[in-house]
């Protein structure tokens, strides 16, 4: 049911315009709680445009239909003394997170921060909305510093087979930011935009925040220039999420998480590895000895010298147990030794899953 605009005061904050409407600070009439919301009205150019205007109107249904922590929550909505349509959503006090100043803490800190994000887009992703405009300006936290998703003002709605196009976009016009949008939203593909277009998104949201704000086009994230954690000793932390980018930022929406809720299984078992101490599985990256705690294991051996690893692996009184035998190139132990004490730690890349890219991928993005 509409409400009354008349129940909301306003407390002489406004805050920048949003692409649809004027926004200003309010508490309910008659409130003690002292809670504050804000109040954003349709703009009377926007409101004589019909696309923009649906597309108003479907933020209300879309916000009114999402419960979650993570999600910015409609409180109310109705028309002003004009006819122009407006909403009221709680106010997050510490803002939007482009105004945010970086980092926002450790590399685990901040992961659990985006993973609030990505928990709210999994809720959207499951009640079947996409959100097409994932970008620092439309993530807000509160007062208890969690992540809050809002502004679906350039949503759609998946459509059943014998539903109609939800997909409210005007001609010419691409419908997601720049720097944070996918590939094929930006290039106006949308008959081809589903959940991974906001895993993209994501994607480089993360890579955003633990850059200290950069901002890269395309999907060129382990490039010299993008490289997180550049400079530190210790970029173990870092290169783990690389790998997790590796599912997100990526050309070919298909390689991508299919949607936000295993982008968040995936988050879950990455903070579990950097805090038990995990190590990325890279031929070409430090490994510190976990013997002497002062040389670094050097590789004797790679998944694509097959000949080799049989080899190392017998001189060693090895053998690579042979489960599949139409696979049997999977099969090898790869060999590290440490080139200060000798200290050797043996590894099955084949137990690994996708092992192959993951034991072979450059981290300096110099070979692709």
């Amino acid at each position: 049911m509409a409400g009354n605009i008349r129940d909301w005061k306003r407390l002489g904050h406004s805050f920048a315009k949003s692409g649809q409407g004027e926004c200003h600070l309010v508490e309910r009439v008659g409130a003690k709680d002292g809670r504050k919301y804000v109040l954003k009205i349709m703009r009377p150019e926007q409101f004589r445009n019909p696309a923009r205007r649906a597309r108003f109107e479907q933020e209300i249904r879309i916000l009114g239909s999402l419960n979650n922590p993570h999600i910015l929550r409609l409180e109310d909505h109705g028309e002003d003394e004009n006819g122009l349509p407006y909403i009221v959503t709680h106010f997050c006090s510490l803002g939007a997170l482009h105004r945010e100043l970086l980092p926002l803490g450790t590399v685990v800190e901040t992961l659990r921060i985006f993973r609030g994000m990505c928990e709210g887009v999994a809720a959207a992703h499951h009640a079947g909305v996409i959100h097409r405009d994932l970008k620092p300006a439309n993530i807000l936290r509160n007062e208890s510093s969690t992540a809050i998703v809002g502004d679906f003002g350039l949503s759609f709605l998946l459509s059943g087979p014998d539903d109609g196009d939800d997909r409210i976009t005007e001609t010419q016009e691409v419908a997601t930011a720049r720097w944070f949008g996918a590939p094929e939203a930006r290039d106006g593909r949308m008959e081809s935009v589903t959940p991974a277009a906001d895993v993209y998104s994501l994607g480089k949201l993360l890579h955003w925040m633990l850059s200290g704000g950069r901002v890269f086009d395309r999907e060129d994230h382990r490039s010299e220039r993008n490289m997180l954690g550049k400079g530190l000793a210790d970029r173990r932390e870092h290169e783990l999420v690389h790998e997790l980018l590796d599912r997100m930022i990526t050309l070919d929406p298909l390689e991508r998480y299919q949607s936000a809720e295993l982008t968040v299984e995936a988050l879950r078992n990455l903070v579990d590895v950097i805090q038990a101490g995990g190590r990325p599985i890279l031929l070409k990256f430090l490994h510190r000895c976990s013997f002497c705690g002062q040389g670094e294991y050097v590789f004797r051996n790679g998944p694509e010298d097959t000949r080799k690893n049989f080899d190392i692996s017998h001189e060693l009184g090895l053998t690579a147990f042979e489960i599949r035998p139409t696979n049997r190139a999977n099969f090898y132990w790869m060999v590290a030794i440490c080139n200060k004490c000798g200290h050797a730690q043996l590894f099955r890349p084949d137990l690994v899953p996708e092992s192959v890219k993951l034991w072979t991928r450059d981290p300096d993005g110099t070979k692709g």
